[in-house]
């Protein structure tokens, strides 16, 4: 039901925007005159490019590749995995032999992806069909999946949108406010409009409440009014795109705050997800355990799915590699492998310089093949290396007790 409504809204949308960025230009241009002959131009078109590049992205945009690199494959690098137990469990189903302790990389059998590779920060998207890196979430405003290499134009367009809808209105606030009061106060005195709207029991049904019924008075006055004075630039219309404006002005700011907010924490749209997932499943678990009732496989399984915690593999030094190449090390609980501190999370998503933010460079990718192999933050990292090589001395150690025992 939810991608069916998102499949529509993604039909919708598009063109519905495209032609409001259209008739805010023409009208700005050729009605307003003065320094909004060319004022519109500079302010509109920036806008609708940004929009139209993520409008127009690739279809295979952030679709990992096949196999992991050989990097990953060759146990080179510490690379994010499953848990063992998770591993363990998949290599059975699939009847493959290997050490327990090997590392497994996540693999997606969904749709299109047929066995992918799954790196971290990876999620399927239901509606597309495959899986994509850095995945932020699908939006419907532009039809296609947003991810962290095009996470500058995302949030340069909703930075561009507030103050370009503002300063091309800002003539019109004031007369088309009081048009509107005339409008609402005529649509009293008017004795058709007030019988068959004001009147009317089934005006609050038809409107869809107070505020509903409200508009629906104030555009028939707006309308009566216009068939005596034709309206001029405070046309009915007009009044429409300055409101759907202001709409998507405040629209495009509260989207633009919850997008810095969580680039500053390092997280994705899919970081908060699975956070609100494990919440979930932690609160129903607690609520299950009050009434001294079982608790289902499928939720224990969520709260593990959902977990804040993750697992690595840790290649070895190469003196300590006699026993094995590397070991799989789980992070802590306060640990936050992806969270760089705040500027350091800006610099990964959205580049270095404060310049992304300029047209021609928000147009442009902000991460390439990183987004595979997403930054592990240098205290983790460091971490995870003293555990992993811990661990492989006492294995070596036990190795050699049970070896003087034999």
């Amino acid at each position: 039901m939810a991608n069916g409504v998102i499949r529509v809204l993604q039909q919708l949308l598009p063109p519905l925007l495209l032609t409001y960025f259209y008739f805010a230009w023409k009208i700005a241009t050729f009605e307003l005159g003065q320094i909004y002959t060319f004022l519109p131009s500079f302010l509109i078109i920036p806008t609708a490019v940004l929009y139209l590049r993520l409008y127009f992205l690739p279809p295979n945009q952030s679709v990992p590749p096949y196999d992991p690199p050989s990097s990953v494959q060759n146990q080179h690098i510490i690379f994010q995995c499953l848990p063992p137990a998770e591993a363990k469990v998949v290599r059975l189903a699939n009847s493959e032999e290997h050490d327990d302790d090997d590392p497994l990389v996540e693999r997606c059998y969904r749709g299109i992806c047929g066995g992918r590779w799954k790196p971290a920060r990876t999620r399927h998207c239901s509606m597309c069909g495959k899986c994509r890196a850095g995945w932020d979430h699908h939006c419907p405003i532009f039809a296609n999946c947003l991810t962290a290499p095009y996470m500058r134009t995302y949030l340069a367009l909703l930075l561009y949108t507030p103050p370009t809808v503002f300063l091309i209105s800002l003539p019109l606030y004031r007369p088309l406010l009081y048009r509107a009061c005339c409008a609402y106060t005529h649509s009293w005195t008017d004795e058709y409009i007030r019988q068959n709207w004001w009147d009317w029991k089934f005006s609050w049904v038809v409107a869809g409440g107070p505020i509903g019924r409200y508009a629906g008075g104030i555009i028939l006055g707006w309308r009566e009014k216009e068939k005596h004075d034709g309206g001029g630039i405070f046309r009915l219309n007009i009044g429409l795109m300055v409101f759907f404006g202001i709409i998507l002005a405040l629209i495009s700011a509260g989207l633009a705050y919850a997008t810095t907010t969580l680039l500053l924490k390092g997280n994705l749209t899919i970081d908060r997800g699975r956070s609100t997932a494990h919440t979930q499943a932690l609160m129903a678990i607690h609520k299950l355990q009050l009434k001294n009732r079982s608790i289902p496989s499928e939720l224990e399984a969520n709260l593990a799915k959902f977990s804040d915690q993750r697992y690595f593999f840790v290649p070895l030094p190469s003196t300590m590699r006699s026993v094995r190449q590397g070991m799989v090390i789980e992070t802590l609980p306060h640990e936050r492998p992806y969270d760089h501190g705040w500027k350091r999370n800006l610099a990964i998503v959205l580049g270095s310089s404060w310049r992304w933010i300029l047209p021609w460079n928000a147009l442009r990718m902000g991460m390439h093949d990183e987004v595979f192999l997403w930054p592990i933050e240098a205290g983790v990292k460091r971490r995870l290396r003293e555990e992993a090589e811990r661990r492989a001395k006492e294995e070596v150690g036990n190795h050699r007790s049970v070896c003087k025992l034999d």
